[in-house]
């Protein structure tokens, strides 16, 4: 056992000295050596201020689904951080995802976590009817899982990365292990919309307990048509959750 521990340490250590040769660590914005990301370029992301109705884009303070956008849906709604355009943002994204570089969770957890709390003060300076961060005094945060596969593949699952500390800054409690992925599909990314809905259907179980009324935070990095979300929120509703809200990075 402890030569096979051996072995998997000096195996991530090979691993780490190979991504460090083919992408040394600077800024991705400016390019400043030995950080992912600078002071000056984190400071100039441009978050979403104002929310909107995913489906129908009408202006709304919190982003949650008009009433007309609301059938046929699973989610309250769904809170975008940033838009893809923020060249940062996608290259922090897709460095994290297809490159691998799971230092990059720091930044975009954090992201997510500046947003939120904005999006929290935002409630209580307009004393919101809605009351939406009082629902969530229970919240339990979910990130959308991968496949097996895909998870030996890339070796971590970029979601519940992202989650775990996310949960950690605002003291929720995360599970990242009862909503599970039980179909190997084809990547969200090289379909149209209509095919989005279709590929993901019946990709997820949920293997606990009946979540009684307990309120959802599904956390992914990018929403793109809200496929994804919708359909886990579907399972998760049919398994006694109560408001089930989605959390991206950015919007695809």
């Amino acid at each position: 056992m402890l030569n096979k521990e051996l072995i998997q340490k000096n195996a991530k250590k090979s691993w780490a000295f190979f991504l460090d040769l083919i992408f040394p660590v600077e800024c991705l914005g400016c390019g400043e050596e030995g950080i992912w990301v600078c002071t000056d370029c984190f400071h100039g992301i441009k978050f979403n201020n104002f929310q909107r109705c995913f489906h129908c884009k009408k202006s709304h303070d919190f982003g949650k689904f008009c009433m007309s956008c609301k059938e046929g849906s699973y989610l309250t709604g769904i809170w975008i951080a940033c838009d893809y355009d923020d060249e940062l943002v996608n290259n922090l994204i897709k460095k994290f995802k297809y490159n691998f570089i799971k230092d990059l969770d720091y930044f975009l957890s954090k992201i997510l976590f500046i947003f939120l709390s904005g999006l929290r003060n935002r409630e209580r300076i307009i004393n919101s009817n809605l009351k939406v961060f009082k629902k969530f005094e229970d919240l339990l945060i979910v990130p959308i899982p991968l496949h097996p596969k895909r998870l030996r593949f890339r070796g971590f699952n970029q979601s519940e990365e992202i989650a775990l500390r996310l949960a950690n800054y605002l003291d929720f409690e995360v599970d990242s292990e009862r909503l599970v992925r039980i179909k190997h599909n084809r990547p969200q990314a090289k379909l149209n919309e209509l095919k989005r809905f279709e590929n993901i259907k019946n990709c997820f179980a949920w293997r606990g307990e009946n979540l009684r009324g307990r309120n959802i935070l599904l956390v992914d990095d990018v929403v793109t048509t809200g496929a994804t979300l919708d359909e886990a929120a579907r399972v998760l509703k049919e398994n006694g959750a109560g408001q089930v809200w989605g959390l991206a990075v950015a919007k695809g």
